[in-house]
């Protein structure tokens, strides 16, 4: 028979019983008050420490990936897009319990405590991967101390994030947060850096790679020690047998398999662009996340930059050493193509200096807009302007601009004016609108970088001598592309931005465009047509500089702008390149390939807004029965001409007219048709020998309509010297296009009997001669700096005319 205990020993175990009762309801009650202490850290799951910010293409082809403020290039994905075999692998290896524990495994903590104290070391761990997530978002990813404290409280804030979010949830944190070397966080990125493919195509093999590494990435990096890798992955995968996670083939197999790891990518595409998103879409001082999706065309960008460093290599002899370029997608004002320099890594050409968003003289790409304003106050394309050497009074003196080449044309329409970028019809519509309204205007079409007061510009604006940005340029060609309606131009897909506004006349935007896409109207002013044959109709401006700095050229269809700077970044000449020779020909490739892209291509502009008539080519009105050409032209619809042509008229010849006399009359029963201008021309006229074939193609002569007798206009009566430059008040800057030191002195004899006309002059600049000449009265004077009072005078003292005088200054 089995004795009972004793009373005493019965006082004893309830004594026992009591003490173990009081110390666990202790240790309940402290652990109570801890949990109570500790709070939990759901809020920080909506973090984004560990995730990096990756740029992108259009298409979705990564651009840049920018890691987090932690250096994390996190990608995190759902759960469910893990794929099975990276959570169950890092399950196995990281928390076999984590769907039947509370946050806290009792179990796993008894058995750490044994290992540890029977190996004297530190054997193994017990955190659940509750806990270490806990750390994780506590530390953001950092390093923090492993102290007894610090781990209680992350046993309590486990617990508590337990109660509040469900288990998926969780594990889903945790994985996504994972460190895996080489600032790879989550399966995600770890899966593509590696071994190129998404987490869910892991297989065994790599899916244990994987999970080993967050343990020490360092100790286990994939590419210093892959040998450790290897055999943590061993004992992971016999783990994964024994588990019955696989089967006997299936670990075979991964325990075979060879495990290449790949270096992982880091690529920067299309630099000045993704600097510029990152610039418009990440707070000063703040790193984004995520994926920011642009506008980019990857593969146009590409080719873009082989062609840009294409012709840099032709062009380097001749002083080029950078460009950039933009292109535009016109129908939602998307940049497809942003190259920002000839090389982004060349420290030679500043070439991390994007100059695609440098201010820079944009020279005669200004232009369209000037003749966009004085086609909307009624003038016409066809309308011929005086290009003749003319001097504009601005506020403090005259401004006497001059063409590229320093010539001029005379009478020539507007539109090959513009084609032809000739500098004083320009300033002379400038004048006329008024440079506080041009400036107005171009500030409307996005010109943001013209932020001083239009007398600091002054008529010279037309020209080209406030600095813009090639982005704003292109995004006013787009606006006329675009029928006269600015949109915004946007580099990140889907981007809220304001709405299009119409910017100019939809009619006058078609007549703008209609000239500028005329290959024969830039003949008389390039001397050529230029590069600009496409196969295709395509709209250009050219430009170029102060001193052949900067070369530009933009241009469109109505699918795609294209905007082409050549030069310098630090401002150095090239060797007289120019917007055609320079820019021109890299433009043409451009758009030749942005083209590519458009399967079906709309007219260039809308007919509905343009109406074709006949005229006199020279005039731009109804043919007269003494012109011997007719020109069909376009005109804003319903403002054609209705005067005839008179400066074609009948002339018979004169006999015995002197030298210096017109030798025709006018006569309207006369055998042959000549050419009278009015007095705008008359010291254009004057430099031509009398009666000389103008610029036309079939060498009428063309006179002044004062000198032609019969022709209603009175000669002057009294014989006289004119000084057709420099103007009165003239200032010349050294440097300026075309060296300005050296400047061009001409003269003109007017009126009088022909016996008083003068035969030669002599130029004489303070008092010095400098120079004589005969017919035309024209010579080149090196100034010096200073003030300067020019006289021209005849050589013989007895001829009886009056002399003339004016001043200019060199500064």
């Amino acid at each position: 028979m089995k004795r009972l205990p004793s009373k005493k020993a019965l006082r004893r175990l309830g004594v026992v019983t009591g003490v173990v009762a009081c110390i666990v309801l202790g240790i309940v009650a402290a652990s109570q008050r801890v949990r109570a202490a500790a709070g939990e850290p759901s809020a920080h799951l909506a973090d984004h420490w560990h995730e990096g910010h990756r740029i992108v293409d259009r298409e979705g082809r990564l651009l840049r990936e920018i890691g987090s403020e932690a250096e994390q290039r996190g990608r995190p994905v759902a759960l469910d897009q893990m794929g099975d075999r990276i959570v169950l692998v890092t399950l196995v290896s990281e928390d076999k319990r984590f769907f039947e524990h509370d946050g806290v495994d009792g179990r796993a903590i008894a058995r750490a405590i044994g290992q540890n104290l029977k190996g004297r070391r530190i054997v193994s761990g017990a955190s659940t991967i509750t806990q270490q997530l806990v750390k994780l978002l506590d530390a953001e990813g950092k390093s923090a101390p492993r102290t007894l404290e610090r781990k209680v409280t992350e046993a309590a804030r486990a617990q508590n994030l337990e109660e509040t979010v469900d288990k998926r949830t969780i594990l889903e944190a945790y994985m996504n947060r994972l460190g895996y070397g080489h600032g790879l966080t989550g399966p995600e990125a770890a899966a593509l850096g590696y071994f190129a493919v998404s987490a869910k195509d892991l297989s065994w093999a790599q899916a244990a790679w994987l999970a080993v590494l967050p343990r020490a990435p360092s100790f286990l990096d994939s590419y210093d020690h892959p040998e450790r890798v290897r055999l943590r992955q061993r004992a992971l995968l016999d783990d994964l047998r024994e588990e019955g996670v696989l089967s006997e083939a299936d670990h075979a197999r991964a325990v075979d398999e060879p495990i290449s790891v790949r270096k992982v990518d880091r690529p920067f595409y299309a630099p000045h662009f993704v600097d510029a998103v990152l610039r418009e879409v990440s707070r000063p001082g703040e790193r984004g996340h995520g994926i920011t999706k642009t506008t980019l065309d990857l593969a146009l960008q590409e080719d873009t930059e082989g062609l840009v460093r294409t012709h840099l290599a032709a062009l380097a002899s001749l002083g080029a050493k950078n460009a950039a370029v933009i292109v535009v997608d016109n129908e939602h004002g998307e940049v497809l193509a942003w190259v920002g320099s000839g090389s982004y890594w060349d420290d030679s050409i500043a070439g991390q200096v994007d100059m695609v968003r440098a201010r820079r003289q944009p020279g005669s790409t200004l232009k369209p807009f000037v003749y966009g304003l004085a086609f909307a106050d009624g003038h016409s394309a066809a309308e011929p302007l005086p290009d003749v050497p003319t001097r504009f009074s601005e506020q403090g003196g005259t401004y006497a601009p001059g063409n590229f080449d320093g010539t001029f044309e005379g009478p020539i329409s507007a539109r090959e004016a513009l084609a032809g970028s000739l500098n004083v019809p320009a300033v002379r519509l400038a004048a006329e609108v008024g440079e506080g309204r041009l400036l107005e205007s171009l500030r409307s079409l996005g010109f943001a970088s013209l932020d001083r007061e239009a007398r600091h510009y002054g008529l010279s604006l037309a020209l080209g001598t406030g600095e813009v940005t090639l982005r704003e340029l292109a995004g006013a060609y787009v606006a006329l592309a675009r029928g006269g309606e600015r949109t915004p131009i946007r580099i990140v897909a889907k981007e809220a931005g304001g709405e299009p506004s119409r910017v100019m006349d939809a009619a006058v935007a078609s007549l703008v465009t209609e000239s500028l896409s005329d290959p024969l109207a830039r003949v008389r002013g390039l001397h050529g047509r230029g590069p600009f044959d496409l196969g295709f109709p395509v709209a250009v401006k050219t430009g170029t500089s102060s001193g052949h700095r900067d070369t530009w050229c933009v241009g469109y269809t109505r699918e795609r702008t294209v905007a082409v700077w050549i030069g310098n970044a630090d401002g150095a000449p090239t060797q007289k390149l120019t917007g055609a020779s320079g820019a021109g020909p890299l433009f043409a490739d451009v758009m030749r390939r942005a083209m590519e892209d458009v399967p079906s291509r709309a007219p260039l502009w809308d007919e509905a807004h343009l109406e074709s008539v006949e005229v006199c080519p020279l005039t731009g009105k109804l043919p007269g029965p003494a012109c011997v050409d007719h020109a069909s032209r376009h005109f804003i619809r319903g403002k054609a001409p209705k005067e005839t042509c008179d400066w074609h008229v009948r002339a018979s010849t004169r006999e015995g007219a002197r030298p210096g006399e017109a030798p025709f009359a006018c006569d309207s029963q006369g055998s042959r048709s000549i050419v009278v201008l009015p007095e705008a021309y008359d010291g254009f006229l004057a430099a031509l020998p009398s009666g000389a074939p103008g610029h036309d193609p079939f060498g009428l002569p063309w006179l002044s309509r004062s000198s032609v007798p019969g022709c209603g206009e009175q000669a002057h009566a009294e014989a006289m010297l004119r000084i057709d430059g420099p103007a009165a008040g003239s200032v010349f800057v050294y440097g300026e296009e075309g060296d300005a030191q050296v400047i061009v002195l001409s003269a003109s004899s007017v009126g009088g009997s022909p016996e008083r006309r003068v035969s030669e002059v002599e130029f004489v600049v303070d008092g010095e001669v400098v120079g004589r000449s005969r017919w035309p009265f024209r010579m080149r004077y090196q100034a010096t700096r200073g003030d300067h009072e020019l006289v021209v005078r005849p050589v013989d003292p007895r001829v009886a005319v009056r002399t003339a005088k004016t001043s200019f200054s060199v500064r």
